[in-house]
């Protein structure tokens, strides 16, 4: 017991030093902007970060969406090494990391799926100044809950003491209301359409991005005095990760490919198909749809199982390939499963059915068969820019 002692008070003297090199890095960073939210996050988090760079700030901001990267000041980025699994203590060193750049601004997507993890991340990891709330959709119900109520209600964590939070002003909830009340945070609407006027020099720049995040980017950036020029420009070069909504056309096979792997539920999916849709030329052809599955995703599958198992009728044909069972085989008689993992052989197998022009769109999952998918895809199809949309890089993260 004796030696137990001085132990655990080296232990709690190394925490209470740990807190306060931590609370005095925070205060060195003047912005601290935490994205949360069930859909959007990674492109907001990027789009902010190439605004605020365009402003001539030095901007740190890291993504976990589907790729886990930090954004440098000078330009670059930085892949962060997770063969032991991600951890919220990410956050911390993340804090730490920015400081010795020297940034003023730090833009994080929270990485949160657990409560009680969003609570230790936002209030007392991150901290942040500003949060933006992007929207609440029905994902990861097994640890979220089953409810947009739910949702809401574990995103209402990461609404901050004294912080300004920004949220569409059609995805304002009661949880929000009270819990900015609760903890004296300045609860901000932002409404549709409102980055309209800011976006007027590039009209078409909405065409490909959701109109969402346009309008909080927008709003954000604009509370923090950057100029209209700095954000349609911050917009314009913003680059975006592999789970960013991209286009590419294949005229040899008649064939357009969407990567909308990264939308996973299904609102945020349909959504996609829609804008999509509005997009590729009528004559583009019937709508192929190529569901990515993964084993560590089993409430993520049967939510897709219990909307596909209804009917396919926004699909002229369905495939499904990634990590199934028998069981889910049964579930889907009108689809066809692809037991081939490499995207050649998934490819040749979908080309077979196919004989008309055709949009192959892939959705429900990034990693895994998505991945090789979506770098195939790059690798024989040509970047499908819209002519009326200037900023369009075949990069735009699903809203």
């Amino acid at each position: 017991m004796r030696t137990l002692l001085p132990a655990l008070v080296i232990f709690l003297l190394y925490l209470l030093w740990e807190r306060i090199a931590l609370d005095r890095a925070r205060r060195r960073i003047p912005v601290r902007i935490a994205v949360t939210g069930t859909r959007g996050k990674s492109g907001v988090v990027r789009l902010l970060a190439s605004i605020l760079k365009e402003d001539g700030r030095r901007v740190l901001a890291k993504t976990t969406g589907s790729e886990a990267i930090v954004l440098m000041p000078d330009g670059s980025q930085i892949a962060l090494d997770r063969s032991a699994g991600p951890s919220i203590m990410e956050q911390k060193q993340l804090i730490h990391r920015a400081v010795r750049s020297g940034a003023d601004c730090l833009v994080a997507e929270v990485m949160s799926i657990r409560p009680e993890n969003h609570y230790v991340e936002s209030r007392h990891l991150l901290r942040p100044n500003i949060v933006a709330i992007t929207n609440v959709r029905r994902d990861h119900t097994d640890l979220m809950g089953e409810t947009e109520d739910t949702i809401a209600s574990v995103l209402a964590l990461d609404i901050v003491g004294r912080s300004e939070v920004f949220v569409p002003e059609k995805g304002i909830c009661e949880l929000f209301r009270m819990e900015a009340r609760r903890c004296g945070a300045s609860l901000i609407p932002v409404p549709r359409d409102s980055s309209l006027p800011w976006l007027e020099s590039a009209p078409g720049m909405h065409k490909l991005e959701f109109m969402e995040n346009l309008d909080l980017v927008c709003a954000i950036a604009a509370h923090l005095g950057v100029s209209r020029t700095n954000i349609v420009e911050g917009i314009r070069k913003a680059r975006f990760d592999i789970g960013g909504l991209a286009i590419w056309h294949n005229p040899d096979r008649q064939c357009y490919f969407v990567n909308a792997f990264a939308a996973n539920d299904p609102e945020s999916t349909f959504r996609v198909l829609d804008k999509v849709s509005a997009t590729i030329p009528a004559r583009a052809g019937s709508v192929v749809g190529i569901l990515n599955l993964r084993a560590d995703r089993l409430p993520r599958t049967l939510q897709w199982l219990e909307i596909l198992h209804k009917g396919t009728p926004r699909f002229r044909h369905l495939f499904v390939i990634g990590e199934f069972t028998r069981a889910i085989e049964r579930r889907l008689p009108q689809a066809r499963f692809l037991k081939a993992q490499a995207p050649g052989p998934v490819m040749q197998a979908i080309y077979e059915q196919i004989t008309e022009p055709s949009i192959l769109f892939g959705f429900g999952n990034v990693k895994g068969s998505g991945r090789a998918l979506i770098e195939h895809w790059r690798s024989i199809g040509a970047p499908y820019e819209p002519s009326d949309s200037p900023i369009w890089n075949g990069g735009r993260k699903g809203g």
